[in-house]
């Protein structure tokens, strides 16, 4: 698999491209990041206009307080309480107005004569001892019985400090803005003092510790005006902040969103997902793209010429010349190439076989004239034989035919196989058996045969058929039998061990002969001669074996492979 031109091809191009993804991975997160920074910007001015109409209230209501405290009549009770009444009635935002001197008593309010001590009021003393304008909440006013959101303003009189006016603004007229406006529904708002006094929030202030941070105290939420950051909030719920300023630090407001809503969803696991996925995804269609261009201009054009090979090497010429769909140059030439080299090959290959049935046509040829010619010089000792007169002559003359007869049948066989090299030996020693027993005309005799397929070069062939054609000779003659039994032949030509093969001829042997012998036959021992001879050719072992009722002639021998003369 690994070996494989396509898994290779495809691991370079994978490594090629990882570069490019890793530039992918870096541009993505700097992408992401500034789309962030993008994202909690929005949210920071959506944070300070969502307090603009409440910073316009606060800043009206304090330049109202800057303008009381700079009238020269706050000295003269009765008119201070005319105007700060007046004022009171002709401004619904204001629930009361007053004017309280160092001392801590108010002597000049909109509600009436009354003198109130307001010594003991810590929230006051603290605003008479303020170096500036300052604002807190009230969450019940000691004289408007209401919450209240208190905007101060400190009183110079030559140029020393006599008091602080007071403006109280109904907290119910700093929800209106929250209200009013349309927000997101996951946006949420909390306005709060310098001292972590919530002056409004979204829903209500009793919903106020469900929006704010935890772990985060009111008092330092101060400290991060102006800037965005991530938290929990009262419900658990991981959101992104953002702090703005409504009016000189003194009031804030406090903007959350959901976190899930940002674009790394609120955790880190999710940034590092979308960090990736999209540079993964370019580098896989980047891959993907660069693949499938291989493929077509490359892997297919090298998978078409190797099928085209293989089935060229394994003898198939059809479906040539290649023709290769619209390939790459250098493809091109290798299509030719191959081309021409398929013409040379398959015209070589169209000369040999021409070349090889020509000779396959003469050797057959050769064979059947020589079979021919044994033939004839066959009848011609069956002419002979016949006008001799002699037994001697006659015997001679009829051992000879039977001898020539053998390899006449020898090369008939040869030109009638279909490679003309071997010879399947069972065919041929089958062809000898059959021959033999009709030349000899042994009646009542029955042969037995077993030959295994074994296919020889005509070296081996020869002697072996010769072999068996005077050993069966020898032993029709000899053939005999006991009493009331069959006289019987047996030929077999058996696969031994080590690649080995035995012939074997056995007779029966009794004191009942089929046919007498003529005294020539028993003196002549020329039959003998042969068979050692042809057994020397087979370079065999012969082997006889003899009981009273049985004799056998085994040859044991190894095929040989065609060797030229040298």
């Amino acid at each position: 698999m690994v070996n494989r031109l396509s898994f290779r091809l495809f691991a370079l191009l994978a490594l090629a491209l990882f570069p490019l993804g890793i530039i992918a991975v870096y541009q993505t997160d700097q992408v992401l990041d500034e789309t962030e920074n993008l994202r909690r910007n929005a949210l920071f001015f959506e944070t300070t206009s969502a307090a603009r109409d409440e910073r316009e209230l606060i800043q009206q209501t304090l330049g109202s307080a800057e303008g009381l405290a700079a009238l020269s009549i706050l000295d003269d009770a009765p008119a201070c309480r005319e105007v700060m009444r007046e004022f009171a009635e002709s401004n619904a935002h204001i629930a009361f107005a007053g004017y309280t001197k160092m001392s801590g008593f108010m002597e000049c309010s909109s509600d009436g004569d009354e003198v109130r001590d307001f010594r003991d009021l810590e929230r006051l003393q603290r605003a008479l001892n303020a170096d500036g304008p300052s604002v807190y909440v009230a969450p019940l006013g000691s004289i408007t019985k209401q919450p209240v959101l208190v905007v101060n303003h400190p009183v110079y009189i030559d140029r020393s400090l006599a008091g602080i006016v007071s403006l109280s603004v109904p907290l119910r007229m700093t929800y209106q803005p929250l209200t009013s406006r349309r927000f997101d529904h996951e946006l949420r708002f909390v306005t709060f003092t310098r001292d972590g006094q919530v002056v409004s929030a979204s829903g209500g202030r009793e919903n106020a510790e469900e929006i704010l941070p935890r772990l985060i105290d009111p008092e330092d939420l101060n400290r991060q005006v102006g800037t965005t950051f991530n938290g929990v909030n009262g419900r658990g719920e991981e959101r992104i902040y953002a702090v703005a300023s409504i009016f000189q630090d003194q009031v804030s407001v406090i903007a959350s969103w959901p976190a899930r809503a940002s674009v790394w969803g609120g955790g880190a696991l999710s940034y590092y997902v979308l960090n990736l996925l999209f540079p993964f995804a370019i580098w896989v269609a980047g891959l993907a793209f660069a693949w499938y261009e291989l493929r077509r201009v490359v892997i297919r054009h090298v998978r078409d010429l190797r099928s085209a090979m293989r089935r060229f090497a394994l003898g198939q010429r059809d479906g040539f010349p290649l023709r290769l769909k619209n390939p790459p140059e250098e493809f091109a030439e290798a299509e030719r190439a191959f081309n021409r080299m398929a013409i040379i090959i398959a015209e070589s290959e169209a000369r040999q076989d021409k070349d090889l049935k020509d000779k396959e046509v003469l050797l057959k040829e050769v064979h059947h004239r020589v079979k021919n010619n044994l033939q004839m010089i066959a009848s011609i000792m069956n002419m002979q034989l016949r006008s001799a007169k002699t037994p001697e002559a006659k015997f001679m003359l009829a051992s000879l035919q039977r001898r020539v007869n053998g390899l006449a049948m020898l090369h008939r066989t040869l030109y009638t196989t279909p490679d003309l090299l071997t010879i399947e030996a069972n065919e041929l020693l089958e062809a000898v058996v059959t021959d033999i027993s009709t030349m000899m005309t042994v009646p009542g005799v029955v042969i037995e045969r077993d030959l295994d397929a074994l296919p020889l070069y005509p070296d081996q062939a020869v002697p072996l058929s010769m072999l068996l054609a005077e050993a069966l000779t020898n032993a029709l003659k000899y053939v005999g039998a006991k009493e009331d039994e069959t006289p019987s032949v047996r030929v077999t030509l058996k696969e031994q061990s080590g690649g080995q093969y035995q012939l074997s001829v056995t007779n029966s042997k009794g004191p009942v002969m089929l046919r007498p012998l003529p005294e020539v036959e028993t003196i002549s021992g020329l039959g003998t001669k042969l068979m050692q001879a042809f057994v020397s050719q087979l370079e065999g072992e012969q082997k006889v074996t003899e009981d009273e009722y049985h004799y056998g002639l085994h040859v044991v021998f190894e095929r040989k492979d065609f060797e030229a003369p040298s």
